[in-house]
């Protein structure tokens, strides 16, 4: 007698056309899903990891903005000066609530959280995040007075910093190597932008 015996219950795949059939295993699940290469992650799971964790950062959006931005203008006051709004403001905490921190802040984070749902739509072809990244770098090229291109670097530390504070003990080495990776991915295009 046979261990497994095949169900006598028609699966819901067996009425699925034959294009739907082939794009699943014999349980009718769907295929793992691809990563494109230049996100620089190893597959598409840990993409998912850090579009989990970065959920975190939506909920908490407000703390999330302000922790960044304040992080960033202490680690570089200089960064202050190219943003006119900023000039007159004395911005002594994470939760300064001037509009025009905010806002400055708000638009800095919405580019990473743009960038994870382009990708999210279409994981295995990350051209539409690639190109809105690059538009920001040319962006700031025309926009920014002063700016050069390795000025983007400097981001990082205050992103790693904000997504620590918010994570707190399930910011892990994995954590943080994930969303080194990305913001790496981040800056390779916004400095291909910037410089083209």
């Amino acid at each position: 007698m046979p261990v497994f015996k095949k169900s006598l219950k028609k699966r819901d795949n067996d009425n699925a056309s034959p294009a739907v059939v082939a794009t699943m295993d014999d349980f009718g699940t769907p295929p793992v899903k691809q990563l494109d290469a230049r996100l620089g992650m190893d597959c598409y799971r840990d993409f998912y990891t850090l579009k989990n964790y970065w959920k975190t950062v939506g909920r908490r959006w407000k703390e999330s903005q302000g922790l960044f931005m304040y992080r960033y203008l202490k680690m570089c006051p200089e960064a202050k000066e190219r943003y006119h709004k900023l000039n007159g403001l004395d911005i002594d905490s994470p939760e300064c609530s001037e509009s025009a921190f905010e806002t400055i802040a708000s638009n800095y984070l919405k580019v990473f959280d743009e960038v994870i749902s382009a990708v999210e739509q279409t994981p295995a072809d990350a051209s539409s995040a690639c190109q809105r990244l690059s538009s920001i770098g040319k962006m700031h090229r025309s926009k920014v007075n002063g700016i050069k291109f390795d000025d983007f670097q400097q981001l990082e530390a205050p992103f790693l910093y904000m997504i620590g504070e918010v994570l707190q003990d399930r910011f892990n080495e994995k954590a943080e190597m994930l969303f080194r990776k990305f913001f790496q991915f981040c800056l390779r295009f916004i400095l291909e932008g910037f410089n083209s």
